[in-house]
């Protein structure tokens, strides 16, 4: 745009630039959801991010913990609403999508209970989702146990942190069949929690260094249930009156290379995929978008045999992350990376552009990935029932996702010496997601 000066010469106006939001906070939230999370949740944010009046929110939160991709142009609700590669039938689901595979709980950095979670999920529509908190699934058993009551299909997930030696942080995204239980992969999880607890205590170490004294016990305390990180000794620095919001906390010591950053231990993407891949799980790349060079990741990710990555959170991330996810042969994820803490900036559980279609398509792909693991899970059960055959009161249960009782009877059939029985979970009224299947030792056979 061109004016004239003062003294007759055209001058050029600067072009305006718009403030950096986080990526994964939107500036047109969806209203409903709003006013419903206003009307029912009556507790506080787990972190001030010191918002005052007239103040842009989205310039309160670090651009650490949120990193962002050019251009800075987040769509709101109405435009994802009107994309053509969008959600489901509104009329169905109230404008939200029916799958949602990335929220988080206090099991990690969010702020809500794991069945606190499922149920907003649930009451905005969303058939089928996952939590998948930081660097552990303590959260799992209580969403399954919520999932089985609200009708609704919980997959048991992870957010696995792995960095590239001397590079940067990525996030790996594991889904497991339900029922699903495995000790080498919690081991793996609990290493990676004892090194969040390390570099705590040594973010801390930094700041008693600099004069600014912190209580290891109150971060604890703020991270609850979670393993502690960069957001609770935010939170614990605001607290003790060092730093006026959680903004300033982390421009002034925590931000990447700043003066209290501590560097996470090294766990490359390779041994994450690696990792989920040996415990019969499909692999995914969080909020690419993040990433430094995604055109180039992706495919190097594919090579090392990742299935999928995020494609689904804005509008417009779709066009560019749907073509890379198409050129590396990958499945198309959706969502919300749902924390809790700002219910007008974040995305509400179900609140993104995910299509019907690959929802389904995600499904049918974990379906066949988790025949193997379903099938290891009900030969041990048989193995162990063989070794009690004298007693054929004992019974094992199983609970898995009923798109796959056909071949768990399949398998079992094969299985020598055990019988299996199926107690739906359905009730007149609904047809559960879920069965349970009940293995016992054959009664041997009396002439």
């Amino acid at each position: 745009m061109v004016g004239t000066s003062s003294n007759g010469k055209k001058k050029r106006k600067g072009k305006k630039t718009a403030k950096r939001k986080p990526v994964n906070m939107q500036s047109n939230y969806n209203s409903k959801f709003i006013a419903r999370g206003r009307a029912a949740d009556t507790g506080t944010a787990v972190v001030d991010v010191g918002a005052g009046a007239g103040t842009d929110r989205y310039a309160t939160i670090s651009q650490d913990m949120f990193p962002t991709n050019e251009p800075d142009d987040v769509a709101g609700a109405a435009g994802r609403a009107e994309s053509n590669d969008c959600c489901d039938d509104p009329t169905d689901t109230g404008g939200f999508a029916t799958g949602d595979f990335h929220m988080h709980s206090v099991c990690s950095d969010g702020k809500h209970k794991p069945a606190e979670v499922i149920q907003k999920a649930a009451s905005n529509g969303v058939k089928y989702m996952s939590l998948t908190d930081h660097d552990t699934m303590a959260g799992v058993p209580e969403a399954m146990c919520a999932a089985q009551e609200l009708n609704v299909l919980v997959i048991p997930g992870v957010e696995i942190s792995a960095e590239v030696k001397g590079g940067e942080n990525l996030h790996i995204l594991g889904y497991f069949y339900p029922g699903s239980n495995n000790m080498a992969l919690e081991r793996q999880l609990e290493k990676i929690r004892e090194g969040r607890h390390k570099r705590g205590k040594e973010m801390l170490r930094k700041l008693a260094s600099m004069n600014v004294k912190l209580e290891w016990k109150r971060v604890l305390e703020i991270a609850g249930e979670a393993a502690p990180g960069r957001p609770h000794v935010a939170q614990a620095l605001v607290e003790a009156g060092h730093v006026s919001n959680f903004r300033e906390a982390f421009s002034r010591y925590l931000h990447n290379n700043g003066p209290a950053y501590v560097e996470g231990e090294h766990f490359p993407p390779e041994e994450a995929i690696k990792l989920i891949d040996s415990a019969g799980g499909v692999s995914v790349l969080a909020h690419p978008w993040c990433c430094k060079n995604p055109i180039t990741l992706v495919p190097e990710l594919a090579a090392l045999g990742i299935h999928g990555i995020e494609v689904y959170h804005d509008s417009n991330k779709i066009d560019m992350y749907g073509a890379l996810a198409k050129e590396s042969n990958l499945l198309k994820l959706g969502g919300s990376d749902f924390h809790g803490i700002d219910p007008v900036a974040e995305h509400a559980p179900g609140d993104i552009p995910f299509p019907r279609r690959h929802v389904e398509a995600f499904l049918e792909h974990a379906k066949r990935v988790w025949e193997t693991p379903l099938r290891s899970e009900l030969e041990k059960i048989a193995a162990r029932c063989q070794s009690n055959a004298d007693n054929a009161s004992i019974q094992e249960e199983l609970l898995i996702w009923r798109e796959q009782l056909d071949f768990a009877l399949e398998v079992a059939a094969s299985l020598p010496n055990v019988d299996v029985t199926v107690r739906d979970q359905s009730t007149p009224d609904t047809d559960n997601h879920y069965r349970v299947l009940l293995i016992q030792p054959r009664a041997p056979v009396i002439n």
